[in-house]
């Protein structure tokens, strides 16, 4: 696959470096991100390199909460159509529906899901879960934490209110000091979870946008379903996405994922296969992209790894990793740990204005 994203997520990335004393330029230059094409923020790029950018950058400047300032200091107008969309809904809710809805306008590759509060749920919360797909290897940290960074700047100003998280969770260990983490969302941070996310208060979804343009909305809506179709509508990439929201959660058999997709599996197994693929091998995927990262940029226990994956008990985990990689996962941590550089901590968190 190829895993591209708009330019405009670069919004504000150039000030960022020189502020820092880096050339930002020259960055972009070694990662194939240079020229007219990065300047029109509505040209898709390619996310893997953006990804390798935001670390370049994060270890040229020193500051390894680079991707959270970033996220920081970026507006609406970074997503640029579905900034239009946003902003002409009625209700902050309503908004946030959109980004997931349509945030495949900004990249094919981030995947927004609104979990609301539900009865077994033991926090009042409601959760907007975020990940982002790239291939396997490319490093994960910074771009997690300046879209989840950005996600609550958005929020912030879409709405014109101070929001603050109830929680957030993050699916790795800090890159930065976790201080940084705390001023950026203004609440604990909880690394090394399953999934990266903001859980707010169910309250905040009512609050009425004043600046709601439901016919520039419409507008938008119509130009985007004449002009810039669903990233795709494969089957197979239905089925990646609906596995990657779903680990954990389901046991991942293709009766479950069928239902989900409100498609006989029979039909589905017929479109996958003229589509050159299999369940089976979509599945395996996923489910290794997922365990490569738990393991190497989570500290959770392998208990917890398990069955945050749906494994049904550790030994099956250590199987699959064996097969996967090689390996044990005690290894491929460890090594990930040698691997890792120090983190030092940050004596400013004054975000940069």
């Amino acid at each position: 696959m190829t895993f591209i994203v708009r330019a405009g997520a670069l919004q504000g990335f150039d000030d960022l470096v020189r502020r820092w004393g880096a050339d930002p330029a020259r960055l972009r230059r070694q990662h194939g991100l240079a020229g007219k094409e990065i300047e029109d923020p509505e040209s898709m790029v390619s996310l893997n390199a953006v990804a390798h950018l935001l670390d370049d950058a994060a270890r040229v400047c020193d500051r390894p909460d680079f991707g959270l300032r970033l996220g920081a200091t970026q507006n609406p107008q970074m997503l640029g159509l579905l900034a239009v969309v946003i902003q002409g809904s009625n209700t902050a809710g309503a908004a946030l529906l959109d980004s997931s809805r349509y945030l495949f306008v900004h990249s094919p590759s981030y995947q927004l899901v609104l979990e609301p509060s539900t009865a077994p749920n033991p926090h009042n919360w409601v959760t907007l879960r975020f990940d982002v797909e790239v291939d396997p290897g490319v490093p994960y940290r910074q771009i997690i934490d300046g879209c989840l960074a950005s996600l609550l700047t958005l929020a912030r100003g879409v709405t014109g209110l101070p929001i603050t998280p109830l929680s957030v969770s993050l699916p790795h260990t800090p890159a930065a000091s976790p201080r940084a983490y705390r001023s950026i969302f203004g609440t604990p941070v909880a690394f090394g979870q399953p999934k990266g996310a903001l859980h707010l208060d169910p309250n905040v979804f009512a609050v009425k946008l004043h600046h709601a343009r439901p016919a520039i909305r419409r507008a938008a809506l119509a130009y985007i379903a004449a002009r810039l179709p669903h990233q795709d509508t494969s089957a197979a990439t239905r089925v990646r996405n609906t596995l990657g929201s779903t680990i954990g959660a389901t046991r991942g058999t293709k009766s479950e994922i069928a239902d989900l997709l409100n498609i006989h599996p029979r039909t589905l197994q017929r479109r996958l296969h003229d589509e050159g693929t299999t369940f089976e091998q979509i599945r395996d995927e996923v489910h290794r992209t997922a365990t490569l990262r738990l393991l190497t940029e989570s500290n959770l226990p392998f208990s917890q790894v398990s069955y945050a994956l749906g494994f049904s008990e550790q030994s099956a985990m250590s199987r699959k990793v064996r097969q996967w990689f090689g390996t044990t996962a005690t290894q491929m941590r460890a090594q990930a740990a040698r691997s890792a550089a120090r983190t030092p901590e940050l004596e400013s968190i004054t975000v940069p204005s």
